[in-house]
C-alpha cells in the first residue's frame, strides 16, 4: 500500500465537572477535493450580516478513527468510500464563520489543509428520519499546509507541431 497521503484524524472528548461529554474537539489533515471547495454565505445570523463558509475535506485511510467518533455520537459523515486497494476516502463537512470563512473560501481543489474545531451533529430528522444525523466540524482553526500542485515548468516548445 503506497502511502501517498499523510492524512490525520483525531478527536478528544471535552467533559464537564460530572464527567459528561460536553463536546468533541476534532483535528483533521486532508485534501480539498472536487466537491470540497467552500461556498460562502454572507446573509446569515440574526441581522443577516454574518458570514459563513461551508466546505468539505477528504481524508484517506482514517476511517477506523473516524468510525470511533461516529459510533460515539451515533452520526454519519458526508460520504465514505473505499478504493480498489482498500484505502478509504472519508469526506467530512465543515463550516467556518466570519474571517475564517474567508480563509476557507481561499482553499482550492488539491490544497492540503488542517482543520480543527468542534464536532457538530446536525439532525436530519425533518428531511430524512431514517438517516443518521450528519457530523460536521465548526472550524476554530484553518491552516493551509500546501497549495495544489500546478505545472510549474512550461516548455517553450509545447505549442510546436511536429512536421510530417
Amino acid at each position: 500500500m503506497g502511502m501517498r497521503y499523510r492524512d490525520y484524524f483525531s478527536f478528544e472528548s471535552i467533559r464537564d465537572k460530572n464527567g459528561e461529554v460536553v463536546c468533541y474537539h476534532v483535528t483533521m489533515i486532508g485534501t480539498i477535493e472536487n466537491d470540497g471547495t467552500a461556498t460562502l454565505r454572507t446573509d446569515l445570523g440574526t441581522n443577516g450580516d454574518q458570514k459563513m463558509a461551508f466546505g468539505r475535506i477528504t481524508l484517506h485511510g482514517q476511517d477506523k478513527k473516524i468510525r470511533v467518533l461516529l459510533n460515539e455520537t451515533s452520526s454519519r459523515i458526508y460520504s465514505h468510500q473505499t478504493d480498489i486497494d482498500g484505502i478509504s476516502a472519508d469526506v467530512i463537512s465543515y463550516t467556518a464563520r466570519d474571517w475564517r470563512a474567508d480563509e476557507a473560501y481561499e482553499f482550492e481543489v488539491g490544497d492540503r489543509v488542517l482543520i480543527e474545531g468542534r464536532a457538530y451533529i446536525r439532525s436530519a430528522a425533518n428531511r430524512n428520519p431514517d438517516r443518521l444525523p450528519e457530523l460536521s466540524v465548526t472550524a476554530t482553526g484553518l491552516f493551509m499546509l500546501s497549495k495544489a500542485r500546478k505545472d510549474r515548468f512550461v516548455s517553450m516548445h509545447k505549442d510546436l507541431v511536429p512536421q510530417e
